[in-house]
């Protein structure tokens, strides 16, 4: 990490970053302190004292805040040349004081996500949200560095062939019902302070973006999507209309490009399936409307003789039933049509943590199949 002199960016007594009112500059995503990476790039010789001084030695707290601008030849050191060895999934590699998200430059999409992963996690400081430690871009590409989640991601525990190559399979042990539940709860929790605090909407809640530290807490990764709410003049939610779309989509971003924050809400429902059941979001060997798992799994949701089929073999029959059903019933609600219909991730993030108090129970074997 570069020198604590040469890199803080300033903060204020009165929690301003770059004497805003902790917004980034829409023009300038890349807070003052981004000329560092242009006299880097274009070998600029500076002087120390125009390096960006930290101006308040008691920062305000939460001190996470602050985050660093890397030089690239940083980012190579940090990862041995991008050695492949550091690999912590498609594009994410062990950086030694964190992990660093690389984007190609060259690929249209990666500046704009860059740009609001970014905006989104400058000020981003709750426990089930990664944690952004710096940024950095040169010629070729940009990175986010944010902190290292030792358990990795959420998606090489539930589906084997999303594991990378170099890992052994008993690195991936196989989560248990309280883990579920954990990480279910802890990313509602991450949705609704996405929602309630940030004004953002995420746009790709998924098991890929949930990364996992030492002791399986989840951390909602992957807002290179993600778009501010907007209301009316009374307060009221509306629709933003987005270019880019990808992951769970809800109806109304698949057929029409609109989000909100009801569209997170109908990705986390399909995120509980996925949690629950060990299901992809898309079976790829089905046809036509069976590709998407939900549209099979929906109509036995509500169906208790069919909860021992339905759920993820790993959980070996140990499970709430009861609880099961209620994540379902409330993965249903989710993921009604009618975006006015899907309740806001405050209440869902309560019937979850509901489902939590039910008793966890070692069911017998199943002697007859439920007609799915």
């Amino acid at each position: 990490m570069v020198d604590s002199q040469e890199s803080s960016e300033s903060m204020d007594s009165s929690g301003t970053i770059n004497g805003q009112d902790g917004d980034l500059d829409e023009q300038d995503p890349f807070d003052s302190n981004e000329f560092l990476n242009h006299a880097w790039l274009y070998n600029i010789k500076i002087s120390d004292n125009l390096y960006p001084q930290d101006t308040n030695p008691h920062p305000i707290s939460p001190p996470a805040l602050t985050h660093f601008t890397f030089r690239w030849q940083e980012i190579l050191d940090g990862t041995q040349n991008l050695q492949n060895t550091n690999l912590l999934g498609r594009d994410l590699i062990r950086f030694k004081v964190g992990a660093a998200k690389i984007l190609d430059l060259q690929d249209g999409e990666a500046h704009p996500e860059f740009v609001a992963e970014i905006k989104a996690l400058h000020r981003a400081y709750h426990p089930n949200v990664i944690k952004l430690l710096g940024k950095c871009v040169n010629r070729e590409h940009c990175v986010i560095v944010h902190e290292f989640m030792p358990k990795g991601s959420l998606n090489h525990y539930l589906f084997a062939d999303t594991r990378p190559d170099r890992v052994v399979h008993q690195d991936y042990p196989v989560l248990d019902w309280d883990t579920r539940m954990r990480i279910a709860v802890g990313v509602a929790e991450a949705l609704v302070y996405v929602h309630d605090e940030l004004k953002m909407i995420h746009g790709d809640v998924r098991a890929s973006k949930v990364l996992l530290d030492e002791d399986f807490m989840p951390k909602l990764s992957g807002f290179g999507l993600a778009t501010r709410i907007v209301e009316n003049e009374h307060g009221v939610e509306q629709q933003s209309e987005i270019d880019r779309v990808k992951g769970s989509m809800a109806p109304e971003t698949e057929r029409f490009g609109l989000v909100s924050s009801k569209s997170d809400v109908y990705s986390y429902g399909v995120f509980l399936l996925t949690l629950f059941t060990g299901r992809k979001e898309f079976d790829l060997e089905k046809l036509g409307w069976a590709r998407k798992h939900i549209s099979w799994l929906v109509p036995v949701l509500s169906r208790e003789e069919c909860m021992p089929v339905v759920v993820d073999v790993g959980l070996a029959k140990r499970f709430s039933v009861e609880g099961l059903v209620r994540l379902f019933r409330v993965a249903r609600m989710c993921m009604e049509k009618e975006v006015v219909a899907r309740p806001d991730m405050r209440l869902v993030e309560l019937m979850v943590r509901q489902a939590e108090d039910y008793e966890v129970i070692e069911l017998p074997p199943v002697t007859r199949r439920c007609s799915i």
